[in-house]
């Protein structure tokens, strides 16, 4: 007699299971583990039935002083620069310094042949005592009524007239003597001995190497922030990453319509050694603005419509409610950016924790006592 067994649904399917590949058998049997484990969690009563308020870090809009460090550069030049010209044509007779020449005030730079002038200044000279001898007759016979007032007047007017043209020939001889108006440096000699020059003829130029300053671009948002005599850091590419004592001695009134900067120029004080006029410079000038109110820049998230910020408010309910505010930003110092609109000190931004963050949410912060509260379901029991 044969005997069959007929075998049961669960039986087969745990009898199939065992016919697939051992790789294929292990995820069927995590999955019947997981599926008990997950039936057991579901029970509102286990701690993962509860839910976590969203935590949040905040920190304080705050109105207070910022600083910003602003780095210009350009080369240096001489605050004193004076360019020699001729008043009289003449040729060159003496032209004795050239480039790189240091001067003392009152040196002969250029003489001009002045022969001519010589002659004209003997003649000048020659009339001007002839009218004084004509004056002193005129006057003896005024008494004897061989002479009128008007004789007198007349002698009188032409010594006058001899005595300024004495002066006038005398003042161009002068002229054809060029002396150093400074002590300085001769920067440039455009002209050589024998060379025959017309009137305002550009001849040397020359400066006062004592004092060195950078003339600077800094945008026109940071111009106002300067103030006079601030002290600047400044550093000159020759002389390597040594930092040199200066000041701020000028701010120009206008602002390049082009490029939208200003001109601040910076005085060195005193010269280094081995400085020179042309050497590339580089000032740091730190920059302060007073009450503004600002917010870390981190904290700002963007979307088309603008910047904001999720600030932490308290709803009726005494709960913490993320609130999403669009601001208008105003300049950026450093790590901190300056608020126009919507924000007022001592609102709660949120500073970390916007994943997942939305408008109306309810959060916890951080470091309070909320922070670890747990959301339970409607009619939990009440912890033992």
């Amino acid at each position: 007699m044969i005997i069959s067994k007929k075998q049961t649904p669960f039986s087969a399917m745990f009898s199939g299971a065992l016919s697939l590949t051992p790789f294929v058998s292990v995820i069927v049997l995590s999955l019947i583990v997981s599926s008990c484990d997950n039936a057991g969690d579901n029970n509102v009563n286990s701690p993962r039935g509860g839910k976590t308020l969203h935590r949040v870090e905040v920190i304080k809009v705050e109105n207070k002083p910022v600083f910003l460090s602003q780095t210009v550069s350009g080369t240096l030049e001489a605050v004193t620069k004076i360019r020699l010209y001729n008043e009289e044509s003449g040729r060159i007779t003496k032209l004795p310094y050239h480039e790189g020449d240091l001067v003392k005030l009152g040196t002969l730079l250029v003489q001009l042949d002045n022969e001519v002038l010589k002659t004209d200044v003997a003649k000048a000279k020659a009339a001007r005592e002839q009218a004084a001898v004509d004056l002193s007759r005129v006057k003896k016979l005024l008494p004897k009524k061989i002479a009128t007032e008007e004789e007198v007047a007349r002698a009188s007017t032409v010594l006058d007239l001899a005595v300024a043209e004495e002066k006038h020939q005398l003042t161009r001889l002068q002229r054809t003597s060029i002396k150093a108006p400074i002590d300085g440096l001769i920067t440039r000699r455009l002209y050589e001995p024998g060379d025959l020059l017309a009137q305002q003829s550009h001849i040397h130029s020359i400066i006062d190497p004592s004092e060195l300053r950078l003339k600077a671009s800094l945008a026109e948002r940071w111009i106002p922030l300067v103030k006079a005599n601030q002290p600047v850091t400044l550093r000159i590419d020759a002389l390597g990453q040594k930092p040199f004592s200066a000041s701020v001695v000028r701010i120009h009134p206008t602002i390049d319509a082009s490029t939208h900067k200003g001109i601040i120029e910076i005085l060195l004080n005193p010269v280094p050694k081995g400085a020179s006029v042309g050497q590339f410079s580089r000032a740091e000038i730190e920059l302060k603005a007073t009450d503004r109110l600002v917010i870390p820049v981190h904290t700002i998230q963007y979307e088309p419509e603008g910047a904001y910020v999720f600030r932490v408010i308290e709803d009726d309910n005494g709960k913490s409610i993320a609130e999403k505010v669009f601001f208008e930003q105003g300049q950026q110092f450093g790590s901190m950016t300056e608020v126009l609109s919507q924000l007022k000190p001592g609102d709660k931004i949120v500073s970390r924790g916007y994943l997942g963050l939305r408008n109306g949410k309810q959060v916890a912060i951080a470091g309070s006592d909320s922070s670890t509260l747990l959301a339970k379901p409607s009619g939990s029991p009440k912890p033992q």
